[in-house]
């Protein structure tokens, strides 16, 4: 059975977690090949933003433990999965949302491919709760600058310059003077 995942433009802060059914040979050569990623995601990506490793490798932190302090994923999302997280052994793959280059796609993975969960990180709320309303937060209300600037080193260069020609010619007019 092929399961289709459609994939909106734009998606940030998503991650979805599958787990591999293959050999440890398969998933070693799929991890080192972007091609087989695409492949095996029926998509085209950005095999960067892919992890495909061994869930031994989080030993001590675990896959639920990776995903909620290695990628911000709320607990709240990993806590109803967090049996099959757990469990999971073998090899995963991480597709993060960037792998997709903000382009609309429909994933088609491979019968190899289980789609284990689909999370969103953690965002910040840039929305501004409260308005300032000082009159020192209005724009353009900074007072003009004031501190003058310091000369450039090629404004300086030129002056020393001008003055060491005009006392050159001081010197010249007052020989030509003297001796005349």
């Amino acid at each position: 059975m092929t399961i289709s995942i459609n994939v909106p433009q734009n998606e940030r802060g998503v991650i979805r977690v599958f787990a591999l059914s293959m050999t440890d040979d398969e998933a070693r050569t799929l991890k080192d090949d972007p091609a087989l990623i695409e492949a095996a995601l029926g998509t085209s990506v950005d095999a960067a933003q892919v992890e495909v490793f061994p869930v031994s490798d989080l030993e001590g932190v675990g896959l639920v433990g990776y995903l909620a302090e290695g990628n911000a994923v709320p607990m709240d999302q990993l806590n109803p999965d967090r049996a099959k997280l757990d469990k999971l052994g073998g090899w995963v793959m991480i597709v993060f949302s960037l792998a997709f280059r903000d382009c609309e796609t429909t994933l088609s993975p491979a019968a190899s491919l289980t789609l284990i969960g689909t999370y969103g990180e953690t965002r910040t709320d840039w929305r501004a709760t409260e308005t300032v309303e000082a009159k020192s937060a209005q724009p353009y209300s900074a007072p003009a600058e004031t501190v003058k600037k310091k000369p450039s080193d090629a404004a300086m260069s030129g002056r020393i310059a001008m003055i060491a020609l005009l006392v050159l010619g001081l010197l010249t007019w007052a020989m030509i003077w003297i001796g005349g």
